[in-house]
C-alpha cells in the first residue's frame, strides 16, 4: 500500500493493525477472517455469548480495535524502526533487513516519503480502502460459493476438514465414509438453470446501464467475464432478490443484506445517520454470513467491508474513494500507447494530437460532424421540422420522423381541447402570447 503496510497475511487490514483476531487454517493453509467481526457488536448483543453458531466455545468480550490517529501510526513506526524502504524477497519471503516484529506485531515494511510532508500526519482519511474492488471480490466469491465453481469456490474439501476444530456443525462434517453433505447455500442444477435463464432472458436494464449480463453465462452454469461494473450492478439491484425462491429464507436474507448494504453505501449522496446505521448494521450481516458460510470464505476483503462506513463518514460519498474513475483513464491512456519500446513518449504523442484536433475542430463549419458533435447513440438522422411554417414559434417546430399511417384526432370532450389550448399557450414563449393579445 501507499502508506507502507503490507496488505498480506494475518496482519492485511491496516485498521486492525496487530490486534486482528484472524488466524491460519490448518488444512486450507490460508488466513481466514471467520469469527472477527463479533467484536463489532454492541456490548450486550446476544451474537456475542453465542459458543455454537460461531468458533467453538467462545465468548467475546473484546471491543474494537482502536483507529489510530496520525500521531499514534508515526510513533509506532518509530517505535519499530521502520525508517526507509525495504527490498523484498521472491514470494514476498521476508528479508533479514526487515523491522522487528514484522508480521507479528505489524506489517510496517517501510516509511513512506509522505510522512515528510508537515500535514501527513493530520490526514484523519490514512487509507482510502479501494470499495470498487472490494465489492467485486466479495461477490465473486458469494457466488462462486453459492454455484460451487470448481477451483474458485471456498467450500472445498480442505475448508470442510478444518471445520471440526472450529465450528459446531456437524451437517456438513465429512462423515466416516467420505461422503460431503450439500449445504444448504448450495444451489441444485435445476436452480442453476432457473437462475441462468432468468439473467440470460428476464433481466433487462436502461440503455447503458449494465453491459450484456446474458454474455456472461457460460454453458458450464456459471459466470465468466464479468467486469468490476458487473458485480457491481449484481451486487446491488439483483442480490437482494435473486435468490429469494432458490435459496432457504436465511441465506436469502443474509445475502439480501450485504447487497442492500453495497447499495445505501454507494448512493450518490450520503446522510451521516444513514451511515451511522450501516456501520452499527455491517457486523451484524458478517456474523449472518458467519452461521451460513465455512470459515474457509473470509478472507479480508469480506473484513474490510466492516471499517468502509467509517471512512464514508471521513470521506464523504463513494464516488470520491473507489478507482472507476482511475481504472477508465488508465485504459484511456493505455490505448494511446501505439509504441509499445517507448510507452510514455507515445501517451504524450497521442495525448498532444488529440488536444491540437480538439482545438482545431471548433473552427470548422458547424455541419462537419467532429468527436465533439458526434450523433447520439440511437440516431436516424431526423428530418426537418415537421411544422416548418413561416411566423409559427419554434414551440411547434418539432424534429422528428412521422410514421403510421394519419388519422383524425377528436377529442373526447370540448373540457379536453380547451386544458390542452390553455396549456400550450401558458408554455409558449412571451412574444407568442403578446400576438395573441394585439
Amino acid at each position: 500500500m501507499l502508506s507502507g503496510w503490507t496488505t498480506h497475511g494475518r496482519l492485511a487490514c491496516p485498521y486492525c493493525n496487530g490486534a486482528t483476531d484472524a488466524f491460519q487454517l490448518k488444512n486450507g493453509r490460508k488466513t481466514s477472517w471467520f469469527d472477527c467481526h463479533r467484536r463489532f457488536l454492541p456490548i450486550g448483543h446476544p451474537y456475542r455469548r453465542n459458543k455454537t453458531l460461531f468458533r467453538h466455545k467462545r465468548v467475546v468480550r473484546d471491543t474494537p480495535p482502536p483507529y489510530l490517529t496520525g500521531e499514534e501510526t508515526e510513533k509506532q513506526l518509530d517505535y519499530y524502526g521502520v525508517l526507509e524502504t525495504v527490498p523484498r524477497g521472491g514470494n514476498w519471503h521476508v528479508p533479514p533487513n526487515m523491522p522487528d516484529s514484522y508480521g507479528v506485531h505489524h506489517n510496517w515494511h517501510k516509511k513512506s516519503i509522505f510522512w515528510e510532508l508537515p500535514y501527513w500526519k493530520d490526514l484523519l482519511l490514512r487509507h482510502n480502502l479501494d470499495v470498487m474492488h472490494i465489492e467485486k471480490n466479495f461477490f465473486e466469491n458469494i457466488m462462486n460459493t453459492i454455484l460451487n465453481v470448481p477451483g474458485k469456490t471456498k467450500d472445498n474439501i480442505k475448508s470442510r476438514l478444518d471445520l471440526p476444530d472450529i465450528c459446531s456443525r456437524s451437517e456438513l462434517h465429512i462423515n466416516s465414509n467420505g461422503q460431503v453433505p450439500v449445504p444448504i447455500f448450495r444451489l441444485s442444477s435445476e436452480k442453476k438453470s432457473v437462475l441462468f435463464n432468468w439473467v440470460a432472458s428476464e433481466v433487462k436494464f436502461p440503455d447503458g446501464y449494465v453491459s450484456n449480463l446474458s454474455r456472461c453465462v457460460e454453458k458450464g452454469q456459471k459466470f465468466s467475464g464479468m467486469k468490476s461494473h458487473d458485480c457491481h450492478v449484481f451486487m446491488q439491484r439483483l442480490l437482494p432478490f435473486a435468490f429469494a425462491e432458490l435459496l432457504p429464507t436465511n441465506v436469502h436474507e443474509a445475502l439480501a443484506g450485504i447487497g442492500a448494504f453495497f447499495r445505501d453505501l454507494s448512493t450518490r449522496t450520503l446522510k451521516v445517520e444513514v451511515v451511522e446505521q450501516l456501520q452499527e448494521n455491517i457486523p451484524i450481516l458478517l456474523c449472518n454470513l458467519e452461521k451460513i458460510f465455512p470459515p474457509g470464505f473470509f478472507d479480508v476483503m469480506e473484513h474490510l467491508a466492516v471499517h468502509l462506513p467509517y471512512e464514508a463518514l471521513l470521506r464523504g460519498p463513494v464516488h470520491y474513494g473507489w478507482m472507476y474513475q482511475y481504472e477508465r483513464a488508465m485504459k484511456y491512456l493505455k490505448g494511446k500507447a501505439k509504441n509499445l519500446a517507448k510507452v510514455e513518449g507515445s501517451i504524450i504523442a497521442g495525448s498532444l494530437t488529440e488536444e491540437t484536433s480538439h482545438f482545431t475542430s471548433y473552427y470548422f463549419a458547424s455541419k462537419v460532424r467532429t468527436r465533439k458533435r458526434a450523433p447520439r447513440r440511437y440516431d436516424d438522422g431526423g428530418v426537418a421540422p415537421t411544422y416548418a411554417v413561416a411566423g409559427v414559434p419554434d414551440n411547434f417546430s418539432q424534429i422528428g420522423r412521422l410514421g403510421g399511417k394519419s388519422k383524425e384526432v377528436w377529442w373526447s370532450s370540448e373540457e379536453d381541447a380547451h386544458s390542452a389550448h390553455t396549456y400550450i399557450l401558458l408554455n409558449c414563449e412571451d412574444p407568442l402570447i403578446r400576438y395573441f393579445e394585439r
